[in-house]
């Protein structure tokens, strides 16, 4: 991925470009921005991949312009689930997803809520895509400053990619150095918990 976020021939995620560091989000509004992350998912999805397909076709072929309206709304998915963390900490994970019916590429994000951890300390949903050459965590799918009680929201943004793609994350830093995790087809709304030691892409026992 470039660092103005446009995509390499071999990526496999598309970023939004934004910083999530930047702007963080006060304890206690999760569902406010899950609500609000699938607006603007599928106001975006719905936007960016009916006028790709419009400007892939040939002018000759392409139909009068039709009003938004008329277009396919996009098919959302949410799906919470707790977030396998070691040393104490315990959280919930939300990812949201948006597509076209029938569209490769999604758009989604991953956001969420963590207790029991260090006070002060920035923490991190670390990730990448299964088919990756890399095992490293080199996406950050969402980040948070814990408070005095060791509680944080780790707010996410939009990320495009493949809806047959398989994700994986996990909670940096933790205390493991094999940490457990969740992994799953994220541009699908789906993913299930992978054991601490295990490696992230592996199918689960």
């Amino acid at each position: 991925m470039a660092a103005d976020g446009t995509r390499h021939t071999d990526a496999d995620v598309i970023s939004s470009g934004r910083d999530p560091r930047r702007g963080l989000w006060r304890p206690g509004r999760l569902w406010l921005l899950v609500i609000a992350e699938t607006a603007v998912l599928a106001v975006a999805v719905g936007f960016a991949l009916h006028y790709r397909g419009e400007a892939a076709r040939p002018e000759q072929s392409r139909p009068p312009a039709t009003s938004a309206a008329g277009s396919p709304m996009p098919q959302l998915t949410s799906v919470a689930l707790a977030l396998p963390a070691a040393g104490g900490v315990a959280g919930t994970v939300v990812i949201t997803a948006a597509a076209l019916p029938g569209a490769g590429l999604a758009q989604f994000t991953v956001s969420a809520v963590i207790t029991g951890a260090l006070p002060d300390t920035f923490y991190d949903l670390i990730g990448n895509d299964c088919s990756s050459a890399s095992p490293l965590g080199n996406h950050v799918w969402a980040t948070g400053f814990t408070n005095t009680a060791g509680t944080a929201e780790l707010t996410g943004y939009s990320w495009t990619g493949a809806v047959g793609d398989r994700y994986w994350l996990t909670l940096d830093p933790s205390p493991a150095s094999r940490p457990p995790g969740l992994h799953g087809q994220f541009a699908e709304g789906q993913a299930t918990p992978f054991p601490a030691g295990q490696a992230p892409c592996a199918p689960s026992p």
